[in-house]
């Protein structure tokens, strides 16, 4: 059977020409060769300053908000990025824009839970009508995961 579709073939990439960079116009492999050992150190170093400066992120979960008349009804995943050049941890609970920060991971949980509960009790005491459509949808889900006992 034969097919009505142009066959093609993979090409696999060529090296062609020299060590040098396409604009050299020197004519010593050896200097050519030292050109691009320092054009691949720079741009090993660039790289390497770009990660440093990138978050280590992982998820993890509180199962209190430190504030005995609040109680979860579920444990809540929260994010943790880690800044290693500025020392500083951010914790944050996505679902409602809620952060906290800190020199340490228990820092920055503890000043999150601080931030769910203040903007829990603020959004509570709002009337709805005055609400965004936003804030409206965060107050659904604390509601949803927050009971009080008073």
């Amino acid at each position: 059977m034969t097919s009505n579709f142009p066959q093609t073939q993979t090409q696999i990439p060529k090296f062609l020409g020299g060590f040098g960079t396409q604009d050299s116009t020197l004519d010593d492999p050896q200097t050519v060769i030292l050109e691009r050992l320092e054009s691949l150190t720079n741009q090993t170093g660039q790289l390497k300053l770009e990660v440093m400066d990138r978050p280590i992120k992982y998820n993890s979960q509180i199962r209190d908000l430190g504030d005995e008349t609040y109680k979860l009804t579920e444990p809540l995943l929260i994010t943790i990025e880690e800044y290693s050049v500025d020392d500083t941890v951010i914790a944050s609970f996505p679902e409602v824009e809620a952060f906290g920060e800190g020199i340490t991971e228990t820092e920055a949980i503890l000043n999150l839970k601080l931030a769910i509960l203040d903007l829990y009790d603020e959004l509570k005491e709002t009337p709805v009508d005055e609400l965004g459509s936003l804030p409206r949808s965060w107050l659904n889900v604390l509601h949803k995961i927050i009971h009080t006992e008073q």
